[in-house]
């Protein structure tokens, strides 16, 4: 929905279902302040409740909320007859899916965002330059917009069906979803084998996903008055799933900016790094690939605090934080001294078997436990402070095979960070600031777990793309979470790990 562009006839229409929905003031302040987080009498006023209304619904307007306002008018008051009538004439939908799906559970809007990418064709969304809808309202809008064969099946029903395949909707609404499509679907054996294909091809296109790894190395040598440089090496990785980090030629080199010369390991200040990753990323290498590159940075310890996911390039014709349109892990680099450091005395034994072991079976035991809710197994390492403590309570949980993983709603200190290398925590998700002052950034940060592992870096990505849109606001989780990911698969070539 573009912000003030809503007609008359439709805002005629969504005052009189908000004022059959909500005939109290008091009750639609309520609503208003726990869905979209506004105090109504700061944006809005009216000497009837008709007239504030429409006041209010000229600000959602103007700030592109509407969809944000329905969506929560519904869920606070799902029976609402005029409400739904709303929904139903506008975009066509049958009252039934909507009682289906309202009110909507929490955080079902990310399902909803894959579901509605899933529907759309390739010419028609492009995320160099659009955002995801962010409420169902808008989704359903958008998929009205676009055209279709005449003995196609309706969008609205490929919708649904993909939003089942994305595996988050609660049992019992993704029965009735089921029983829904049986009844809805022009075909529904096709529409399922439609949808199998779809997604038995999604993953065939995922195991070439391509990945751009940056190395920052620091050097006291080069350390200029007062300003620390870091010897910076980037390569390109196009399959993981054919990848030896022993075999260069899996693996491409690529050379920085002219001005910096061509050899690997060129010195570069963190000021420097914005012109860096933009000539990284804006190589022709990537053109023939389908998916953007997952960017992963290997850091000195000191560094794992750093925002580098803020980090703004120039995209076509605006600036982009990184973060805000490319998946960014961080990894340890002190944790590859560990992984390799036998592997040039002993040619012959390629790993250091203990800690490279360590490193795999973690990872190994997370990846089986994908079906399994990160609440589960994320253990909140917050306000510990006794070092040899946790590594005992990491090891006890290491030795009954469970799955491990930390979080933090602060900044790890240095001994946290060291536990996570001498335990070979996988994963860990942490936010570099927690003095917000109008979001309980505990409860947001729980919010984010709220899904199965493989899921996790979408979430953390759409947080940072959410907080992009919000601008320098630094009230938004999106602008401070770490997520540090440790795949033992993923490593760069040729580094002699010795002299590290």
């Amino acid at each position: 929905m573009n912000a003030g562009h809503t007609p008359g006839y439709l805002l005629e229409k969504i005052n009189e279902a908000l004022c059959s929905a909500f005939p109290d003031q008091g009750k639609l302040e309520m609503m208003v302040l726990y869905k979209l987080n506004i105090k109504l009498n700061k944006v809005a006023s009216g000497e009837n409740l008709k007239q504030i209304v429409h006041s209010f619904l000229t600000y959602c307007d103007a700030h592109n909320k509407l969809g944000n306002l329905l969506d929560g008018a519904l869920n606070e008051n799902p029976g609402n007859y005029e409400l739904k009538q709303l929904y139903s004439e506008e975009f066509k939908i049958p009252p039934s899916l909507l009682s289906i799906l309202f009110p909507l559970p929490n955080n079902i809007i990310e399902a909803m965002q894959q579901a509605y990418q899933a529907c759309c064709p390739n010419n028609l969304w492009d995320d160099w330059e659009d955002e995801l809808p962010d409420s169902f309202y808008e989704i359903l809008k958008n998929l009205d917009d676009i055209p279709q064969a005449t003995n196609d099946e309706k969008r609205i029903v490929k919708f649904v069906a993909r939003l089942l395949e994305t595996g988050d909707i609660p049992k019992p609404i993704g029965d009735q979803l089921k029983q829904w499509l049986e009844k809805n679907a022009k075909s529904y054996s096709d529409l399922l084998s439609q949808t199998s294909s779809h997604s038995q091809n999604d993953q065939q296109q995922n195991v070439a996903q391509p990945y751009l790894l940056v190395k920052l190395d620091s050097s006291k040598q080069y350390h200029q008055q007062r300003q620390p440089n870091y010897l910076v090496s980037a390569w390109f990785i196009a399959d993981l799933s054919n990848y030896d980090y022993s075999q260069k030629k899996k693996a491409i080199l690529l050379g920085t900016p002219p001005a910096h010369g061509e050899s690997e390991g060129n010195v570069f200040s963190l000021k420097d790094l914005e012109t860096l990753m933009e000539f990284f990323l804006t190589r022709q290498i990537y053109k023939d690939y389908s998916y953007d590159p997952i960017i992963v940075f290997l850091l000195p310890d000191q560094l794992l605090n750093h925002d580098f996911e803020s980090i703004k390039i120039k995209i076509r014709f605006s600036e982009r934080t990184i973060g805000s349109k490319y998946y960014v892990y961080i990894r340890s680099l002190e944790r590859f001294k560990h992984f390799f450091k036998d592997i040039h005395h002993n040619p012959e034994e390629k790993y250091d078997k203990p800690y490279n072991t360590q490193c795999i079976e973690n990872w190994k035991l997370l990846n089986s436990s994908c079906e399994i809710q990160c609440h589960d197994f994320f253990v909140d390492v917050s306000n510990f402070n006794n070092y040899n403590k946790l590594l005992a309570d990491l090891e006890q949980r290491r030795s009954k095979k469970k799955a491990i993983a930390l979080k933090l709603n602060t900044p790890p200190c240095v001994n946290i960070i060291k536990v996570i290398n001498e335990s070979a925590i996988p994963v860990a998700l942490w936010l570099r600031k927690n003095d917000f002052k109008t979001i309980n950034c505990q409860e947001e940060l729980d919010k984010i777990l709220n899904c199965k592992i493989n899921q996790l870096p979408e979430k953390v990505k759409q947080q940072r793309l959410d907080a992009f849109g919000e601008g320098n606001q630094q009230e938004h989780i999106g602008h401070h979470l770490a997520l540090l990911w440790e795949d033992p698969d993923l490593l760069p070539p040729q580094i002699d790990y010795t002299t590290l």
